[in-house]
């Protein structure tokens, strides 16, 4: 009877066969075989498994059809093949924070050296959507301007990540900014 230890995998079996080892090292890489350790029953220590000290246990097992009929593997899978493959994915949606205002107003992204002039398609105090595709010089943090009449409102932001058009900016001003307090009022006052 042998143990097998697989400190990668983090995993030990007592009172294997010596048949169900060689399958067992046939299943496995060989990244794991280099971590894993044999012991014989009432050895005295575990042993790195390797063909040179242990040939008995690379043996070839089950690879040959002596008495066994030809396995057709290009026959069609059978629905009970694929049922237990199929991994589905559930598709989380998280709930908006804020909600978007659907509006129309110039806005003007401030660079140190340019300004990109735009107009929203919707806000929130989370983030901005513009109409135009930012410029690549856009980066970092940066001070978006948006004006409504004669009031101005500013409010420190960064890129969204990820986005197929960069088109799409995060406020990231704290609730303590008092551009903040003023821009998220002035949103207030948009829903009422």
């Amino acid at each position: 009877m042998w143990a097998l230890h697989n400190s990668l995998k983090g995993w030990t079996l007592y009172s294997l066969t010596e048949r169900e080892v060689q399958l067992l090292i046939n299943t496995l890489s060989s990244n794991e075989i280099k971590l894993v350790k044999v012991c014989k029953k009432s050895g005295k220590e575990w042993h790195r498994i390797s063909r040179e000290d242990f040939p008995e246990l690379y043996a070839p097992v089950g690879k040959f059809e002596e008495g066994y009929p030809a396995l057709n593997s290009e026959a069609p899978a059978e629905s009970t093949d694929t049922d237990y493959f199929v991994v589905k994915t559930k598709k989380v949606i998280h709930p908006r924070l804020h909600d978007r205002i659907e509006k129309q107003f110039n806005a003007t992204v401030l660079g140190q050296t340019n300004n990109f002039d735009t107009t929203t398609i919707d806000l929130s105090e989370g983030g901005i959507h513009f109409n135009d595709i930012i410029p690549d010089w856009v980066s970092g943090y940066f001070i978006v301007r948006i004006a409504d009449g004669g009031q101005i409102y500013q409010v420190m932001c960064s890129l969204v990540e990820d986005q197929k058009e960069k088109k799409r900016v995060q406020v990231m001003s704290e609730e303590s900014d008092p551009q903040f307090l003023k821009y998220r009022n002035w949103l207030d006052s948009l829903r009422g």
